[in-house]
This record gives structure tokens, C-alpha cells and sequence, in this order.
């Protein structure tokens, strides 16, 4: 099942319609459980979509909805408030969360071990400047001075590692550029497209997509592992709610091992994946969709495992990129764990 939610519904009200969209969380009396996702169409949670539609969430007992929203932080507010039992996040996210002294949620399954956001840039605007997407990763960067960049958010991944990528060659990213939220990815295309924005960073398939139209240019490709502080990097995992995961430890892990199994079935067959979750991307641009499961492919956690020391220097590096502004414990239980998990 999937619902739809509107990009202009606000945090409180997401939670009442989560809510309303059928029951999530509980046991019928036939043992199936039913689990609620909260999430925005990314070709990252393929597997979801693949284990969907191969019965292999319903050989687990589990039925699985999904319920699409515009942004992460609806997601993070849909977790924490219990309303949705699984949600894809990032450690930053929980590090917030713990920040206002909140603790309800936790990862048990690691989707990316990499940061794949992708920067494209206006065609016309990388060719005045000479841009060589080739050439250093640096010089690249630096073609970002004046040019207006959108992001979905405040505080989005798009906006966040932005920043970090503007300081990482000395330019301001409050000065130099002008960053403006635009919203979802559609609307950064159509924004990009539209000379409305220079350029923006955000995970394919919309930037191949900028590219393969003729008016976008990559200059930098994250799947590939352009910037090496953000490989080996633990980017994006399922968050589920704590107090339910207790409750329902069997469920978590049956979960999970439909995932692993649909990622092995992708890592196999792009081709036969991507023809499979077109559906659930709303997108027809099977080029660009394809174009992203290949790249992203190594970046894909085989497993969905935590590491100890990929956890460690994820957060490290957040807190040196300024992603989080504390240190941040990385031991097991605080926010990650692989109790639901077949590690």
C-alpha cells in the first residue's frame, strides 16, 4: 500500500495522517505484522521497493506501507512520535534528535556506506566557467562561487554537505554563493531546467537526468566516491522506533533479511531491478534510474551491518564538516544497533 502526502503538510499533521492511513505497528491474529514506512521515492531504497513487490516482506509475515513524504524531517517526526515504525535517516539526524532529549529512535539497518549526494550544474553555466569535470575535485568546487544553488531544505543533507564541500576549498557558503530551498527533486530539476538555480546537490537519478537532457553538467559524481572524506562513510540507514523494535524483535529482523535478500537481488540485476521500481520512483527516465543503481552499487551496504569503526569515523567526520556540533557516541545502543540484524 502507498499513500501520498502533500509537500505543504506540516509536521503535526503529517503525524494524525500517518496515523489514519491504517494502523501500522501491530499483529493480526493470522501473525502477519504490519509496518509503516515514512519516506520520500529515492532509487537508495530500491530494496524496499524490490522486497515489496517480490512477496518477500509477505513471506516474513510482515505487510509493509509506505507512506511518501516531501522531506526527511517529516520522516524524523513520523518515527519519533511512533506514528511510523521505520524511517530512512542519517546519524545526524539522531544526534539532534538526542540533542532535545530525544532517544526513541534508533538504526538496525544500514543502507549506504557512502555519501552519494551529486552535484550538477547548469550546462551553460560549468561551460562559461570553464569547467573541467575531469580535473581536480577542488577546481571543481571553486566554479561554485556566485552561482545560486538550491537545496530541499534547511538543514537538509543538500544543504548541510553543501556547506562543507563551499568550506572545503575557503568559500563562504553565506557569502559567496547564494543557497536558496527550492523542495523535492523534482522541483530542483525543474528549477535547474528552468535557470531558476544554478545548480544543486542532491543523490541521482535527477542529476544524470539534468545531464541526459542536455541541460545539466555533474561535476561531482557521489556514487563514484569523488570526495574520499565521505567514502567508507555511514550515510543512510533505517531507523525504526525503539520501543517498537523491543516489542517486536522478530518483526525487525524479519525485516531486515527481506531487505538483504532484495539488495543481493539488485546488486545481480540492475537491469531486472530497475525495470521493477520504476513504478515506485514515479520516473520513466529508465537511463538515468539505471545510470544510478549501477553507481550506486558499491556503495549499497550488502548486509545492512553496522561497524564500529565506520560508525566511529562517520561521526567524527560529521563533527569536523560541521554536520553535528557535539561529539557524539558511537558505541552500539546509542544510535545504532545490529540486535535485528544478521551480524
Amino acid at each position: 500500500m502507498r499513500v501520498r502526502l502533500g509537500t505543504t503538510v506540516a509536521g503535526g499533521v503529517i503525524a494524525s495522517l500517518l496515523l489514519a492511513a491504517c494502523g501500522g505497528g501491530s499483529t493480526s491474529s493470522d501473525g502477519v505484522t504490519t509496518i509503516k514506512i515514512a519516506s520520500a521515492p529515492n532509487v537508495f531504497l530500491s530494496a524496499l521497493y524490490v522486497a515489496q513487490d517480490d512477496g518477500l516482506f509477505a513471506k516474513e509475515n510482515l505487510k509493509v506501507e509506505i507512506v511518501e513524504v516531501e522531506s526527511g524531517n517529516d520522516s524524523i517526526a513520523a518515527l519519533a512520535s511512533g506514528q511510523a515504525q521505520y524511517a530512512d535517516v542519517g546519524f545526524e539526524d539522531l544526534v539532534e534528535l538526542s540533542s532535545q532529549g530525544e532517544k526513541s529512535v534508533v538504526m538496525v539497518h544500514s543502507i549506504l556506506n557512502r555519501v552519494t549526494l551529486t552535484l550538477v550544474m547548469s550546462k551553460k553555466i560549468a561551460e562559461s566557467k570553464g569547467v573541467n569535470v575531469s580535473g581536480p575535485v577542488q577546481d571543481r568546487l571553486n566554479a561554485l562561487k556566485g552561482v545560486k544553488i538550491g537545496i530541499t531544505s534547511p538543514g537538509s543533507p543538500s544543504d548541510t554537505y553543501l556547506r562543507f564541500y563551499l568550506r572545503s576549498v575557503g568559500l563562504n557558503p553565506d557569502r559567496d554563493v547564494e543557497i536558496v530551498p527550492i523542495g523535492g527533486a523534482s522541483s530542483l530539476l525543474a528549477a535547474l531546467e528552468k535557470g531558476q538555480i544554478g545548480a544543486y546537490n542532491l543523490s541521482p537519478p535527477t542529476p544524470y537526468i539534468a545531464e541526459q537532457k542536455g541541460f545539466g553538467t555533474v561535476i561531482v559524481d557521489g556514487p563514484k566516491g569523488e570526495i574520499e572524506d565521505l567514502d567508507n562513510f555511514s550515510y543512510t540507514s533505517w531507523g525504526v522506533n525503539r520501543d517498537w523494535a523491543e516489542e517486536n524483535a522478530k518483526a525487525a529482523g524479519a525485516f531486515s533479511r527481506a531487505l538483504t535478500t532484495a539488495t543481493n537481488k539488485i546488486k545481480s540485476d540492475p537491469e531486472g531491478a530497475t525495470d521493477q521500481i520504476l513504478d515506485h520512483l514515479g520516473s520513466f527516465e529508465r537511463a538515468a534510474v539505471l545510470r544510478t543503481l549501477q553507481a550506486m552499487s558499491t556503495a549499497l551496504s550488502d548486509d545492512g551491518c553496522f561497524k564500529s569503526d565506520v560508525v566511529r569515523k562517520t561521526l567524527d567526520t560529521m563533527l569536523e564538516l560541521k554536520v553535528i556540533e557535539d561529539k557524539a557516541d558511537a558505541a552500539e545502543g546509542v544510535f545504532w544497533t545490529n540486535e535485528y540484524n544478521a551480524c
